[in-house]
């Protein structure tokens, strides 16, 4: 576990009775770096193992975040992927329920337009037959009118006459 920064600086201080831990692990002349000495009086080849374990271990995980990075976004890629393939697939279902909506309201639209033209067609007929039906009985109306009046202005004539013949 590495230790924790101090407020007035990056490095923690020991404090007395506790141990600093490069003394609490000795250190294999293997693990140490050519041209560092453990045998320095002041202490500083410690120091610099400690701060070179330090770097490996900063090093290291930056690996392995680099690495969770990569991992991370190979997984978002795939999940992206997935959700663009789920929606494409949605699209697409869509499309053909909306083309089978399209295509039975067509045939719907089709038969009630049949309908129609056959009622209006109907329709039309009846008003034909109902329309010819009022001229002729407005002709025959009309003729009736014609004849009427006629014998109206004769009966007209002959009481003129009556008349003119009775003043005179």
């Amino acid at each position: 576990m590495l230790p924790a920064a101090s407020p007035g600086g990056g490095r923690r201080r020991w404090t007395t009775g506790e141990a600093s831990p490069s003394e609490k692990r000795p250190r294999d002349p293997e693990d140490s770096e050519p041209g560092s000495s453990d045998d320095d009086d002041s202490g500083s080849g410690s120091d610099g193992d400690f701060v070179s374990d330090l770097r490996e271990i900063v090093c290291l995980l930056r690996l392995i975040k680099g690495g969770a990075n990569k991992d991370g976004q190979k997984k978002c890629a795939q999940i992206i992927t997935s959700v663009a393939e789920d929606i494409q697939t949605m699209l697409e279902d869509t499309k053909l329920k909306f083309e089978k909506e399209r295509q039975n309201l067509l045939k719907v639209l089709s038969n009630t337009s049949k309908e129609c033209e056959s009622s209006l067609s109907k329709e039309y007929i009846k008003f034909q037959e109902t329309y010819e039906m009022f001229c002729k009985e407005k002709d025959e109306h009309v003729q009736a009118f014609r004849d009427l009046f006629s014998k109206v202005e004769v009966e007209k004539r002959t009481l003129l006459e009556q008349y003119e013949n009775h003043s005179e």
